[in-house]
């Protein structure tokens, strides 16, 4: 009986308080990101809890209360979370995961793309950077694990941030 008597005998200014802030809260879980909905509503819940403490709640009651409320909380994040990695909210622009860019866009210029997989000469030691003639061509190069001889064979194996990486070759 003393868990119904938390709400039969709550003054509407307590109900309104918890009312509004659990409205806020739901909110917040549809528009994430702490800030007007879920301060606002975090405010009016812990004013509603305290008004109705002061209306004569015993301790068994008063602890019942934030616990549902608590439990309110807890599931609301976890209904959060969910949706953001399965649900609704996953499908927002909010949490989006995808690009306007095909998935094959490179901002590595085609004439660098054109050189995986070709093989040159190393015209100075690369000990980490240095240069290579591949396809007739000069090039700054990255080596890939080890320094490489000056006059080694290389071979192009990526291009990362616009930087030719080969590694030794044995032709």
């Amino acid at each position: 009986m003393s868990f119904i008597t938390i709400f039969t005998e709550m003054s509407w200014i307590a109900g309104l308080l918890l009312a509004v802030g659990l409205v806020f809260i739901i909110v917040e879980v549809f528009v994430p990101g702490f800030g007007f909905f879920g301060i606002a509503g975090v405010t009016s819940v812990v004013a509603g809890i305290i008004v109705r403490i002061c209306q004569g709640l015993n301790l068994e009651q008063a602890l019942t209360l934030i616990l549902l409320v608590l439990g309110f909380f807890f599931f609301g994040a976890m209904f959060m979370v969910y949706s953001a990695q399965y649900g609704i909210l996953g499908r927002t622009g909010l949490f989006e995961r995808k690009t306007t860019l095909p998935e094959n866009h490179s901002n590595v210029p085609k004439e660098l793309r054109k050189l995986i997989g070709k093989s040159g000469k190393a015209i100075t030691d690369l000990s980490l950077a240095g240069k290579a003639k591949i396809k007739g061509e000069t090039y700054d190069v990255i080596s890939m694990r080890s320094y490489i001889e000056k006059g080694s064979h290389v071979k192009v194996v990526e291009i990362r941030d616009n930087e030719i990486v080969v590694r030794k070759w044995f032709e």
